[in-house]
């Protein structure tokens, strides 16, 4: 009977020191998960927008995880981004960090309106921008985005096959002409367009229209408030005629051609020159870092200046649901630098919005010495998606040249109907350009 005494009370002292073992052993575990946590990094993704600096990007995201261990960025690439990132802000995914093309102001300032973007006036990240542009960044006075570069349309010449042939570049529209004869004579394919996709057709009408008549602007302006219609406008007509005369000079069925393959085309030195904006600089020496060529406003008539019209290009972003604000800004920072800047503008071949950002630009030299002198125009005008759908489709009409009642003429007049049914929206949009924007 004692020793059953004796046993019931040894248990229970000895059930307690095992337990307490449990709840310490717990604790202990508790405290190594918590500073396990600590010393993990945090983690951030970077949205990716524009394919022809992904790897631009990648490459200065690994080498920033490589340089500490606090963060690590992972980057994002979808097929689609424009629908993907809207279906992301909708299920509560957006990205923390996000690059979006400033050129489509309509979603930019949609996403700053909907709540989406944090604002970065506090930041001290505004300092890094160039004088004159923080103007056009504000939406509901506020700043949301940060831009890295601006674009411009004009274009690409294989200085190779020129020198080979002892031509030389063009200076005016003449003599863009007449050596587009010449190589047409020769049996070779002077210039490739890649109108299979149909988000290229418009750029390629702006590197023409731009140079010699200036910002459309004012065309939208004078469409939308009854001055002058589309249809009545001269000089888009014009415009359009040259436009679609350069395409006799260009392959054969060119809407069976993508971007991707122009690229390859010009690159490899199948074309002697190719349309387009800067932009596709990076995907060109991507595909042949050897090639030696020149960018240059599209020519205009002897005895004409060229204008040149620059729009901002890929802008940056901070989700206002970002866990983690300070690392965002401390990649930001980073990428801000004058030593990332350098070499991401040289490797783009953008002109830098930060200050100190720009690289080796004399692959567009004549675009350069413009810029640097502020002789250009900073355009920031963003038209209803609608207005743009319209547009394109009617450009791709154009082109097929399968409809002998579709014109100039009629496509002028859709886009005329389309601006009218968004008429107020166009004149509040030139109206806020007024007042934010300036002639550089």
């Amino acid at each position: 009977m004692e020793k059953r005494k004796l046993g019931k009370w040894f248990f229970l002292p000895a059930a307690g020191i095992v337990l307490f073992g449990v709840l310490l052993s717990g604790k202990m575990l508790r405290e190594r998960q918590r500073a396990q946590r600590s010393t993990e990094p945090v983690k951030l993704s970077f949205y990716l927008r524009k394919r022809e600096t992904t790897h631009i990007f990648e490459a200065i995201v690994e080498k920033f995880n490589q340089s500490q261990d606090e963060i690590q960025i992972h980057t994002v690439t979808v097929p689609n981004p424009d629908v993907d990132l809207k279906m992301r802000a909708l299920n509560g995914e957006f990205p923390d960090i996000v690059e979006m093309i400033a050129s489509s102001g309509e979603s930019v300032r949609q996403y700053a309106q909907g709540g989406y973007l944090a604002a970065l006036d506090d930041t001290g990240l505004l300092d890094r921008l160039m004088e004159g542009y923080e103007p056009y960044l504000t939406v509901n006075g506020a700043v949301y985005m940060i831009p890295l570069s601006v674009n411009f349309r004009g274009l690409f010449v294989n200085c190779d096959l020129l020198e080979e042939a002892g031509y030389e570049v063009p200076r005016s529209y003449e003599e863009l002409h007449a050596l587009l004869e010449k190589i047409k004579i020769r049996g070779e394919q002077a210039m490739v367009f890649p109108d299979k996709d149909v988000w290229t057709l418009h750029q390629g009408w702006d590197a023409v229209y731009t140079v010699a008549w200036g910002s459309r602007k004012e065309a939208y302006r004078m469409a939308a408030d009854g001055t002058q219609k589309m249809c009545e406008n001269e000089s888009l007509a014009k415009s359009l005629e040259l436009y679609l005369e350069l395409r006799k000079f260009g392959q054969e069925r060119s809407w069976e051609t993508g971007y991707d393959e122009a690229v390859s085309v010009f690159a490899g030195g199948e074309a002697w020159m190719f349309l387009q904006g800067n932009w596709a600089y990076s995907a060109i020496k991507k595909q042949n870092p050897d090639i030696r060529l020149v960018f240059i406003p599209f020519p205009t008539f002897s005895g004409d200046k060229p204008q040149v019209f620059v729009k901002l290009d890929s802008i940056l972003a901070v989700s206002s649901s970002c866990e983690h604000p300070e690392a965002a800004q401390t990649f930001l920072e980073y990428l801000l630098s004058e030593e990332v800047m350098k070499d991401y503008t040289e490797k783009t071949g953008a002109y830098s919005c930060i200050k100190g950002g720009n690289g080796d630009l004399s692959f567009a030299q004549e675009f350069i010495e413009r810029l640097e002198k502020n002789e250009f125009v900073l355009e920031m005008m963003a038209v209803p998606d609608s207005v743009y759908e319209v547009r394109d489709q009617g450009l791709f009409r154009l082109i097929l040249g399968q409809d002998d009642n579709y014109g100039i003429k009629e496509f002028l007049y859709e886009l005329d109907e389309a601006i009218g049914l968004r008429n107020e929206e166009i004149l509040d949009e030139v109206k806020g350009e007024q007042t934010q924007g300036k002639r550089f």
